[in-house]
């Protein structure tokens, strides 16, 4: 051990003289990127030994004895990040202890923390996968594409209604002042709630923009986006109607999940489950992209997947929430029946409107539709149990 200590002591001191020293005006272009594969190699050398011998600590508990709430609060204390990037790293050494091939890339600097803890998160879901994650990385594809690739196959892994369903649970939203008195946010959304949030936001950003620039104002996206938060928030929206697209196989959307080469995907967002997309067939604000193969076949324009006539029939006959015990009149939201995914026709006879809670219980969690019109209500199906 004393050993152990005495050569990454000596790799320390090397390096830290190194950097006392360093120049970069004397050296040329050529010289200045070699420096930074070197230097980035070390970087990488450093967290993947940091993060073995971090998880020693976490594993004997040593932390709990201290100040520290958590072994990531420990590792957030010793490294100076946040909690949350102590979180993942300690997680990315704990997932890679039984993936030793990428263990063996990431302590050999082939990889960068972010590469090996996608790598990671998605092999100890499919380890099939992992082979083929690494060598895409190996590969010089961008972060980016990794990123991608990792996602649509923990996709496939997990069941697409348990997915959905994770999606919704998960939801969260934390707000705190900062330091110098800034107020933040950040929020974890379901996919079609993020892509509604995030179509609204982009939409509210461009019209600032327009504004400011005719004022003869140059001011960054990102301050804009902010003030466009601020007005949709209040109720003081300047844009017009939001749209978001949906782009996805129509065999996908029939089967009830996505096999490997067919697309399920909000534009802008991402991959998003089936169980999800259906959801979104009843929305007027929802452009349906549907796909044939690898060709876009039909695009449909927001309000045609219900005609306005029977929009209005539908707003009418169901002022509040139809099941029959609910009585919320708010944000209520137009369902099918029968599912159209599953040829539910887009009659007067198979629409009804649903309060945000029911129309999640119906599409989420498989609650079944009972009675009559007029008396129907909304049952859990055998075995399931109602969301929290």
């Amino acid at each position: 051990m004393a050993s152990l200590l005495e050569d990454v002591g000596t790799a320390e001191a090397a390096l830290r003289r190194a950097v006392e020293h360093l120049e970069p005006g004397t050296l040329d272009v050529v010289a200045a990127k070699d420096l930074v594969d070197v230097l980035t190699r070390c970087e990488r050398l450093a967290v993947a030994g940091r993060g073995r011998v971090a998880r020693r600590v976490q594993e004997a508990v040593t932390w709990a004895r201290t100040e520290h709430r958590s072994a990531s609060h420990w590792l957030a204390s010793a490294t100076g990040v946040s909690v949350g990037a102590a979180t993942r790293s300690l997680e990315t050494a704990r997932d890679l202890e039984g993936l030793p091939e990428t263990a063996a890339a990431f302590a050999a600097g082939e990889l960068s923390e972010a590469q090996a803890s996608e790598i990671a998160a998605t092999a100890v879901l499919d380890p099939s996968a992992e082979r083929r994650l690494l060598e895409t990385a190996r590969g010089g594809s961008s972060f980016k594409s990794l990123r991608d690739e990792c996602r649509d196959t923990a996709g496939r892994v997990e069941d697409d209604t348990t997915r959905a369903r994770r999606l919704h649970e998960t939801r969260a939203a934390y707000s705190w002042t900062e330091r110098d008195g800034a107020w933040r946010l950040d929020v974890r959304l379901a996919p079609d709630q993020g892509a509604k949030v995030a179509a609204a936001l982009s939409a509210e950003t461009d019209e600032l923009f327009r504004r400011a620039r005719a004022a003869g104002r140059l001011e960054p996206r990102a301050a804009l986006a902010a003030d466009a938060l601020v007005t949709l928030l209040s109720g003081e929206t300047l844009a017009k109607p939001i749209e978001v697209r949906l782009e996805a196989d129509l065999v996908a959307l029939e089967r009830g999940y996505v096999e490997p080469g067919e697309r399920c995907h909000l534009v802008g967002v991402g991959p998003v489950p089936v169980t999800t997309a259906r959801s979104l067939l009843d929305d007027a604000r929802v452009c349906i992209l549907s796909r044939e193969g690898a060709d876009i076949s039909r695009i449909t324009t927001p309000k045609r997947t219900v005609p306005a006539h029977v929009r209005r029939w539908v707003e009418r006959a169901y002022p509040t929430c139809g099941v029959a015990s609910c009585q919320a009149h708010e944000h209520l939201q137009i369902d099918h029946i029968v599912p159209i995914a599953v040829s539910g026709p887009t009659t007067k006879t198979n629409l009804w409107r649903l309060c945000v809670h029911h129309h999640r219980l119906k599409t989420l969690y498989a609650w079944q539709v009972v009675g009559p019109p007029g008396n129907r209500q909304l049952l859990p199906p055998d075995q399931e149990r109602a969301p929290p």
